[in-house]
């Protein structure tokens, strides 16, 4: 039943915003060592690590459990990749949600998503991570529909943070090189033929003559106005540019996410239909669209001499 599975959800977020008041999952990633692989630690173990009572700690792993963010091994419990997940929607709601109230009353969103995520360290390194791991099982998909002249390449990664995407095509394309463009990020791909460079994509250089511009789950960060203007540098940039989203209207998440980019950065899902219209105003004149997953891929380039005399070597 859809009511019961939220209903679990919701619980299963009380449930996890409890664990981290205990300091449960400290205790769980504790010594000898760390994450999804440390040692499993018994009810009873725990009960004495955080000084507790042993009835409602047990009733409270025992939820964990049945929700998928921990696990049972070896006689005891450990927390599984998912919790990292929940960890950090937790923390989003918990904290930026508590005022949704008042913004949607004012309409006036929150919109300090990445001021309030550098304050908390743990919340940003699992944050980057679940990121880099998005990418990582995206990336080979979007490398596949993009169709690139032979020939050296060169490459521009906005907002590429941990260059999951920029690697993706290197390694599909041996004689293409890439530059990420992005602010200060504490992931990054060590390729050799991947460069870095911080900068704001809103309006700082961004060179010309690329033959791809990448924009991956970065426009949905900012207004709709910013995020047409961001495109049209992409094109200036660039002579094909390839956007990667979240596909709007794709269910629940989808609708939940949306509200969430509006509240947290003043942003929101764009559709297939917007990102084309962006595209097509920023020159680009042979626009095509892909989903894949729950993700959309829209492409465009300017037919330009250069790339004419790409493809015909």
């Amino acid at each position: 039943m859809p009511l019961e599975s939220d209903l679990v959800g919701a619980m299963a977020l009380q449930a996890v915003a409890a664990g981290v008041r205990l300091g449960l999952f400290e205790a769980l990633s504790a010594e000898p060592s760390a994450g999804p692989s440390a040692e499993p630690r018994s009810a009873e173990r725990l009960a004495l690590d955080l000084g507790v009572p042993g009835e409602g700690l047990s009733r409270l792993l025992a939820f964990l459990e049945a929700t998928g963010n921990l696990e049972r091994a070896d006689g005891g419990y450990r927390c599984t990749a998912q919790l990292d997940v929940m960890l950090v929607w937790q923390a989003i709601l918990g904290e930026l949600w508590a005022d949704l109230a008042h913004a949607v009353r004012k309409d006036e969103p929150r919109g300090d998503f990445y001021s309030w995520l550098g304050g908390r360290p743990e919340v940003s390194a699992r944050f980057q991570a679940l990121q880099k791991g998005m990418a990582s099982g995206l990336a080979d998909q979007v490398v596949a529909l993009v169709e690139l002249p032979g020939g050296p390449l060169r490459l521009l990664d906005l907002g590429g943070g941990h260059g999951e995407y920029s690697a993706a095509f290197c390694r599909a394309h041996p004689g293409l090189t890439a530059t990420v463009v992005d602010l200060p990020q504490p992931v990054r791909h060590t390729h050799r033929r991947i460069e870095w460079r911080v900068g704001d994509l809103r309006h700082d250089p961004l060179g010309a003559g690329h033959d791809v511009v990448l924009l991956c789950n970065v426009l949905h960060g900012f207004p709709a106005g910013q995020a047409a203007g961001i495109v049209a540098r992409a094109a200036v940039a660039g002579e094909r540019v390839v956007v990667v989203e979240s596909r709007a209207g794709a269910g629940a998440f989808a609708a939940g996410f949306d509200l969430n980019l509006w509240h947290t950065q003043g942003g929101g899902l764009p559709t297939a239909s917007q990102l084309a219209d962006w595209l097509r105003a920023a020159g680009c004149d042979r626009v095509k669209c892909h989903e894949v997953g729950q993700h959309v891929v829209v492409q465009g380039s300017r037919e330009t001499s250069r790339w004419r005399a790409k493809n015909a070597e």
